[in-house]
């Protein structure tokens, strides 16, 4: 069953393939995204306008992020629709697409009532942590790290947090006050900002030849001012977003 996040999906997906098919493109790209997180939805609905000035077309399929990243790494996804620069890194295979197209920032959340202090990212180390299993940002504030829970997703995050399996829960700014509000929760307190990392799109090398123009494209949109006014549309559209279906789960 579809849900109406995903029908706009197919929709986009299907009106990119007729431009990309005028281009010369014969088939879309097949993309991952992280699902269930607020700065994916976010970068999907600015790469969905680059692809379309770019005349290529794509499809989107949100995935767990471990999967998303074994399903690249072997080519049955064409790339990833964003991830950090550290990413690239481990996975030196892909193809990052510079510039970056979005900024996400890493927080500390945890219980009021806890009393946390934690202001910079070396105060992690005095406590125990709950992250998303293959998020890279998190995987970068908890290396080495001895007290850390993984979980599959952000929902679950918050609610271990609530629960008090762990002491502070690593997740985005934009994702984690997303699950906060939608959870209902009121005793969260979020850290000021313990990293900035720009997000970058990334492609399978057998689609190399197509990150000059996608980079051509951002590169256009940053100058003109246009990617920062369709970040400002798609940040205040997440407010009305239920994330769960993003994921082409039935409710």
């Amino acid at each position: 069953m579809f849900t109406q996040v995903s029908r706009s999906l197919l929709c986009c997906g299907l009106l990119a393939l007729c431009v990309g098919r005028a281009f010369g493109q014969s088939a879309p790209l097949q993309l991952a995204a992280n699902e269930r997180l607020a700065e994916q939805w976010v970068a999907a609905q600015l790469l969905q306008e680059v692809y379309r000035r770019a005349g290529l077309a794509m499809i989107i399929e949100p995935l767990p992020p471990a999967r998303a990243t074994k399903a690249t790494l072997s080519g049955l996804k064409d790339g990833e629709v964003a991830r950090i620069r550290a990413y690239g890194e481990s996975n030196p295979t892909l193809d990052r697409v510079e510039p970056a197209i979005y900024v996400l920032t890493s927080n500390a959340f945890s219980l009021r009532s806890r009393a946390a202090e934690i202001h910079r990212r070396e105060d992690l180390a005095h406590y125990s942590l709950g992250a998303i299993r293959g998020v890279a940002h998190s995987s970068d504030l908890t290396e080495g790290h001895p007290a850390t829970t993984l979980t599959q997703r952000a929902d679950l995050l918050f609610k271990m947090l609530n629960s008090r399996r762990f002491d502070a829960a690593l997740d985005t700014g934009i994702n984690g006050r997303y699950v906060i509000k939608r959870q209902g929760l009121t005793d969260i307190q979020v850290s000021a900002d313990l990293a900035r990392y720009e997000l970058f799109h990334y492609l399978h090398p057998k689609h190399q030849a197509l990150a000059s123009r996608i980079g051509a494209v951002i590169t256009q949109m940053k100058a003109s001012g246009d990617m920062d006014k369709l970040i400002a549309k798609a940040e205040a559209g997440l407010q009305n977003i239920d994330l769960e279906t993003f994921t082409g789960a039935s409710k």
